[in-house]
């Protein structure tokens, strides 16, 4: 796996029919999973919408992955993940991260809800 690209929203919510709807998008995340033997890390980066300016998905991208190879956050990982459950990892980093950008810790915060995974 090369990159993953992931919008960060500012809200989720759930139609007539229960399927999960995404709100704005107001970030971009990029995730890098390690294919390495031993230790397997995990990087991450984020890019976040100044509330003045209109979100631009392809701007939004390129910041993530440029942080992604200038300063990428590393975390740990054992055993075999899911996609899911690496979105997880991450999102709950950003959410418990105090050097994060307050929207996008919101936006993480949303995601795990939405997810069942944060109350």
């Amino acid at each position: 796996m090369e990159h993953r690209i992931q919008y960060l929203r500012e809200s989720y919510s759930h139609d007539h029919d229960g399927n999960v709807v995404a709100g704005k998008p107001v970030g971009c995340l990029a995730i890098k999973v390690s294919q390495r033997a031993g230790p397997r890390y995990l990087s991450y980066q984020h890019s976040v919408l100044n509330p003045r300016d209109q979100f631009n998905r392809e701007l939004a991208r390129q910041l993530a992955l440029g942080r992604l190879v200038e300063c990428p956050v590393f975390i740990r990982v054992t055993g075999t993940l899911t996609m899911k459950q690496i979105t997880e990892l991450v999102m709950l980093n950003i959410a418990q991260d105090k050097h994060a950008p307050g929207r996008a810790r919101k936006a993480a915060k949303c995601w795990l809800k939405a997810a069942g995974t944060f109350d």
